[in-house]
């Protein structure tokens, strides 16, 4: 498997990275196993710091192809992500006056879920999803959208310019820029497609959410960047275009979203950078190293002590984020009993590197504690696990071990 060394950074070619967090050697977290007995491959999982433009990167990449080819996460399986996508349609809408006739390319777009949301908002009569995942290429015609399955980039571009596809209105890229290695061919296909007065919009958790809120376990092999603003301002010049406006989400932990286009940098955009980047220096990147070591070793000590009690652990969403702390925790079955979760592609497999079984949501049994994997999603996912009967208690593992007890708000309100 192809695990290639990054030495410089990807934004401005400086070879002045600093390593400030080392999680160890860890399996790739989607990579689910089909067997218990199977063993996964573990590459040194490193976030390094570039000391000139600011960017975080992995020391490492993985092959894309391996990677992405055959992905098992669905979007529309988290209904909060929909009701993100259903507000940025309407939202963008208003703010570019898209209209049916728009043409909207999505990239990495995975299963539909942001296509089908600008659909019925806004009607489109054409519109693209361009992700590498073969395997989600029915379900997306199923729901009328056309998929083109390859890897953004300029071949992608280019033949959508040799097969006759228009220019594009809008371009979204929602939570698929930190995969990318090559981010400036990234913007410099997307400026061949992009019309004059098109947007370009990303959305990536923002690193400052990541460094202040202890989100270590977003730290896996797809995410190959931890984006702040003034990197991207300095990326996106070099081929022309600006970083126009700025908006922060609550979506994923802390996310930004970014447009840009060939259109004057807002007032604003300087603000948003001064009121949170400046804050940050290096030493908070070595702070939250410290941080995340104690979370993982608290996270250990309590599960190891609720089992040594006889307590029965199950946890919620056999995530990339889950994968990660399970695996720095080395929490594996004899912990933790089984994985509940609804992406049918993921049921009867088991979590790479800690082994533990990956059942349906009608298999949650009567466990004494549900760990929520992806904490992102909380209240939905307790809301589901209640309506199937589950009276046990909660544990949200970031940013700290927390158990919300559910038994004791059921016994005061009987």
């Amino acid at each position: 498997m192809s695990f290639t060394q990054h030495t410089k950074c990807r934004v401005c070619d400086s070879e002045r990275l600093t390593k400030y967090i080392d999680l160890g050697f860890l399996p790739l977290s989607n990579n689910l196993c089909t067997d218990q007995n199977e063993e996964a491959d573990r590459y040194p999982l490193r976030v390094m710091l570039c000391e000139d433009c600011g960017l975080s990167q992995l020391s490492g990449v993985i092959d894309p192809e391996v990677l992405f080819s055959h992905y098992v996460y669905r979007s529309s399986i988290n209904q909060g992500y929909i009701l993100h996508c259903r507000q940025m349609a309407k939202d963008l809408k208003e703010e570019y006056g898209l209209t049916e006739s728009s043409f909207h390319i999505d990239i990495a777009g995975n299963d539909g879920a942001l296509l089908n949301q600008f659909k019925e908002e806004i009607g489109y009569t054409k519109c693209l999803n361009i992700d590498p995942a073969r395997n989600l290429i029915k379900h997306n015609e199923s729901q009328g959208i056309r998929m083109y399955s390859t890897f953004w980039g300029l071949p992608a571009a280019e033949h959508l310019m040799q097969t006759c596809w228009p220019m594009a209105d809008l371009i979204t890229a929602t939570n698929v820029f930190a995969h990318v290695d090559n981010v400036k061919e990234f913007i410099q296909a997307v400026k061949l497609v992009l019309k004059p007065k098109g947007k370009l919009i990303l959305e990536f958790p923002y690193i400052i959410d990541f460094i202040w809120n202890n989100e270590f376990d977003t730290i896996y092999f797809e995410h190959l960047s931890y984006f702040s603003i003034r990197p991207l301002i300095q990326l996106v010049k070099q081929f022309g275009l600006n970083v126009e406006k700025v908006e922060k989400k609550d979506i994923h932990g802390g996310s930004v979203r970014v447009h840009i286009g060939y259109g004057e940098q807002q007032n604003s955009v300087q603000t948003f950078i001064l009121q949170n980047e400046y804050k940050l220096i290096k030493d908070d990147y070595l702070k939250f190293a410290v941080k995340a070591k104690k979370t993982i070793d608290n996270f250990m000590g309590n599960l190891i002590r609720l089992k040594s009690k006889g307590k029965k652990i199950a946890a919620f969403a056999a995530s990339a984020k889950g994968n990660t702390l399970l695996n720095c925790a080395s929490i594996n079955n004899y912990v933790i009993d089984y994985i509940i979760d609804e992406t049918p592609e993921k049921i009867g497999k088991f979590s790479p590197g800690t082994y533990i079984p990956i059942v349906s949501l009608d298999n949650i049994g009567k466990p004494d504690y549900i760990i929520i994997l992806s904490w992102n999603f909380a209240d939905e996912i307790m809301e589901k696990c209640k309506k199937v009967g589950y009276t046990g208690d909660f544990i949200i593992p970031i940013p700290e071990f927390k158990i919300i007890e559910q038994k004791i708000k059921l016994k005061q309100s009987a």
